[in-house]
């Protein structure tokens, strides 16, 4: 049978409408079934980050229409706290809230990601430095390094005050002279410039190692004194902070992420600031208050002299550069950091 003209275009016109129809029910159905996630956090869950952290998947869940659901874990619930890299690379979790520090073995950019000992004071230095600094260069270099592995970097978290804790009064760095601190990395190598012993701890074993005297203080946020009742075994906040903002950061997938509509990708890094901001916002007064008001606290302010420190700082200084040795990336940050810092080169 010969179609006639008129025949053929009504069927072309139904055949093509019933086509986009199958086409569209399909996206449909699939942007109905939202894709889920694994979040694993290496902070414990009365850490002051972890319900904010819990707030920003609440909202990227939201804000994608449901698109993008992710499930938050808390620290060794999949993987343990050191494995959140390779288990993100790998596909066993899909994201994490962690530190440059954690992933430093793999990736020596997170040494100064976390933070070089007495660099960047204050949580705004850090935003102006790894986001504004020279169009955000010093960002964009650690999300290479990241990529390079499978990961994507989605930010890199300021925090508050890191310094140390003490069961002993400090007047002075003479007072560390034999002292056990827990510590970890370059800040091992402080307590050792100061004239104590680092010992080697997870976060979890500090409270007891401090009501048990098995440590004489620790290197940790100043908050913890509060939210992690670190007062009840230390009484001594010690200034100036050996770090003023060390960071956290959330990496994901690649993968992963570059399967997700960009939209969502953009809420993601979008919610991803807000919890930082969050963070700071809502800890940073609380800090303030901490140190101008101890005694309402149950505890002791103490300040190692100023000169102290700068020769401190000074020692510091050769582990900035060994550093900067490990690779043209962390070379380039290193100089970047000194720059920003107006630190001039030793002659």
């Amino acid at each position: 049978m010969v179609m006639g003209k008129q025949q053929f275009k009504t069927a072309f016109v139904c055949g093509l409408a019933l086509v986009l129809t199958i086409c569209f029910a399909g996206t449909t159905m699939a942007a109905g079934k939202p894709v889920v996630w694994r979040l694993q956090s290496v902070w414990t869950t009365n850490s002051a980050i972890h319900p904010i952290t819990a707030k920003m998947c609440q909202n990227v869940k939201e804000r994608s229409g449901g698109r993008l659901e992710i499930k938050l874990f808390g620290p060794g619930e999949i993987v343990g706290s050191v494995e959140c890299l390779d288990a993100v690379k790998n596909g066993a979790i899909e994201m994490a809230s962690s530190s440059g520090i954690y992933n430093s073995a793999k990736i020596p950019e997170g040494l100064i990601e976390f933070g070089l000992p007495f660099g960047l004071e204050n949580a705004d230095q850090f935003y102006e430095f790894w986001y504004n600094y020279k169009d955000g260069e010093n960002f964009k270099m650690v999300q290479e390094a990241y990529r390079e592995k499978g990961v994507e970097l989605i930010h890199i978290n300021g925090g508050l005050s890191y310094g140390y804790i003490t069961k002993f009064p400090v007047a002075s760095l003479a007072d560390f002279k034999g002292k056990k601190i827990r510590s970890f990395g370059f800040f091992g190598l402080v307590v050792s410039f100061m004239g104590g012993q680092p010992v080697s701890l997870p976060n979890e074993d500090q409270f007891m190692a401090l009501q048990q005297g098995t440590v004489d203080g620790t290197i940790f946020p100043y908050l913890s004194m509060e939210t992690m009742k670190f007062k009840e075994v230390s009484k001594h906040l010690v200034l100036p902070p050996a770090l003023g903002s060390p960071s956290s950061d959330i990496f994901c997938s690649k993968k992963a992420f570059d399967a997700l509509d960009p939209d969502v990708q953009q809420i993601l890094r979008e919610e991803a600031r807000i919890l930082n901001k969050t963070y700071l916002a809502t800890e940073g007064p609380q800090e303030a208050e901490l140190i101008a008001n101890p005694a309402s606290h149950g505890i002791t302010v103490d300040r190692i002299p100023q000169e102290e420190i700068k020769n401190l700082r000074l020692q510091c200084m050769k582990i900035w550069d060994s550093t900067g040795k490990k690779n043209d990336r962390t070379k380039a940050i290193v100089a970047n950091l000194k720059a920003f810092l107006k630190i001039e080169e030793a002659k």
